[in-house]
C-alpha cells in the first residue's frame, strides 16, 4: 500500500479542523468488520457514527479502515482514540487517529474537506413541491436570502442531488409531490438520508424560509460557516 503524509506531529494533528463529510468507514480488525457512517473528517482522523454495538473496540486500538467518500474508496491505518456510547439507542461513536494514509484516499479527503467548506458558502436547500409558481417563488426568496435552493424535477435527480456528498444537502423542503404526500416524503428522508432535516412547505412561504433558515443554522455546515465567519 502507498503511504504519504506521515509526518504531522501530534499538535498539528489536534488542531487538524473536524469538517462535517458524509461517508461510510468500515473497521477491520480481529473480531470482523465493523461499519458506520462518517460523522466529521479531517486530515488527521474521523468521527464514526456505528450502529449497535462496537464489537470489543476500545481507546488505543490499531485498526486498518476502509473510507468511502462519495464514489471514492481508500485505506488507512489508524488507532482509536475514544469509543463511546452515542445518544442514539445501541449506537456509539468512534474516534480515530490516522496513523498511514494511501495516496487516492488523501486527495478524496482533501476534496472533501474543500466541499464541506463550500457548501458552508453555499448554504443548500433541497425544494420538493409538484406546484410550479410556488416552487419558483420560494426558490427565489431563498436564493435573495443568501440559500443555494436545489429544486430538481424528477425522483431519481432528488436521490442523486441528497447523495451526492460534496453538496451537503442537509435540509430539505417538502411539499406533495412525485406522487408521494409529505408525510410519506418526510419518511423516505428519514430511512435514506437520517443527517437531512425536513420542513412542510406551506402557502406562508416568509414562514416556510424563515423556518428553512432555522433548521439549516442547526447544523453541523452552518456551525462551520459560523466558526469561519
Amino acid at each position: 500500500m502507498a503511504v504519504i503524509d506521515q509526518s504531522a506531529t501530534g499538535s498539528e494533528r489536534r488542531r487538524a479542523p473536524r469538517m462535517p463529510v458524509r461517508g461510510v468507514a468500515v473497521f477491520y480488525g480481529e473480531d470482523g468488520a465493523i461499519c458506520g457512517t462518517i460523522e466529521n473528517l479531517s486530515k488527521s482522523g474521523a468521527l464514526v457514527h456505528v450502529a449497535g454495538a462496537a464489537a470489543s473496540a476500545s481507546g488505543g486500538d490499531a485498526v486498518d479502515v476502509e473510507l468511502k467518500l462519495g464514489v471514492d474508496t481508500g485505506w488507512v491505518s489508524a488507532r482509536t482514540v475514544r469509543v463511546e456510547r452515542s445518544a442514539a439507542a445501541r449506537a456509539w461513536q468512534i474516534a480515530v487517529e490516522f496513523d498511514q494514509v494511501d495516496d487516492a484516499l488523501r486527495a478524496a479527503i482533501d476534496g472533501a474537506i474543500a466541499a464541506a467548506l463550500r457548501a458552508a458558502k453555499r448554504r443548500p436547500i433541497l425544494v420538493l413541491d409538484e406546484r410550479p409558481a410556488r416552487r419558483r417563488d420560494l426558490v427565489a426568496k431563498l436564493s435573495a436570502r443568501g440559500m443555494s435552493p436545489l429544486a430538481p424535477r424528477t425522483p431519481l435527480e432528488a436521490i442523486d442531488l441528497l447523495a451526492r456528498t460534496q453538496l451537503h444537502v442537509s435540509v430539505c423542503l417538502v411539499a406533495p409531490t412525485f406522487g408521494q404526500s409529505s408525510s410519506e416524503l418526510r419518511a423516505l428522508l428519514a430511512h435514506s438520508f437520517p443527517w437531512v432535516t425536513t420542513e412542510d412547505i406551506a402557502d406562508d412561504l416568509d414562514d416556510t424560509i424563515a423556518r428553512a433558515i432555522g433548521a439549516w443554522s442547526s447544523t453541523d455546515v452552518a456551525r462551520l460557516a459560523s466558526a469561519l465567519s
